[in-house]
C-alpha cells in the first residue's frame, strides 16, 4: 500500500511540474504568464488569475483544498502563487532594463509611473533596490511567501 501511495504522490508532483513547463496544454504557466512583465493588472485581475491557476493546477491535480487555501500545498510543491510569480517576473524584468545598454530603455524606466511601480514592488518584498541579483530577488519573494503560509 505504501508503494501505491508513493507512486500517486510522485504522479501528482509530476503533474504540477508539467503545469509549470512548456507542455502544450491550455493550463501551461508559461502561456498564462506570457508578457506579464508589462501587464497593468488590478487586484481583481490578479485574484482571478490566482483562482484560475489554483483551481486548474493544484486543486484538480491533488483533488483537495476546495474550501481552504492552497498556499501550504504550493509551499510543499516549491511553487509560488501566481501573484508572487507576476511580481517576481516584473522585478526581474525591471532589473534587466536597468542593466541594459540601451539608453532609451533606461530612461523610460525612470518615468514617474514606472518608478512608482518599481518602488511599490521592492517595498512589498523588503528589497531595497532593483539592482539586487536575480537570485536575491527570487529569494526575497520566496521568503515573503513562506512568511504568509499558515500550516
Amino acid at each position: 500500500m505504501a508503494a501505491a501511495s508513493h507512486t500517486r504522490a510522485d504522479g501528482r508532483q509530476v503533474a504540477v511540474s508539467l503545469c509549470n513547463t512548456v507542455v502544450p496544454n491550455r493550463y501551461c504557466l508559461l502561456r498564462l504568464l506570457y508578457g506579464c512583465e508589462i501587464w497593468s493588472l488590478s487586484s481583481v485581475n490578479i485574484r482571478d488569475l490566482n483562482v484560475i491557476w489554483n483551481n486548474n493546477c493544484f486543486r484538480h491535480v491533488f483533488n483537495c483544498c476546495w474550501r481552504e487555501s492552497v498556499k501550504p500545498l504550493q509551499f510543499y510543491c516549491n511553487n509560488l502563487p501566481l501573484s508572487y510569480l507576476l511580481d517576481e517576473r516584473q522585478l526581474v524584468f525591471f532589473r534587466k532594463l536597468f542593466n541594459c545598454n540601451n539608453r532609451i530603455l533606461r530612461d523610460l524606466i525612470t518615468l514617474p509611473t514606472v518608478h512608482y511601480e518599481i518602488l511599490g514592488l521592492v517595498s512589498k518584498y523588503d528589497i531595497y533596490t532593483v539592482h539586487y541579483s536575480i537570485a536575491s530577488i527570487k529569494t526575497a519573494i520566496w521568503s515573503c511567501f513562506v512568511s504568509q503560509v499558515e500550516f
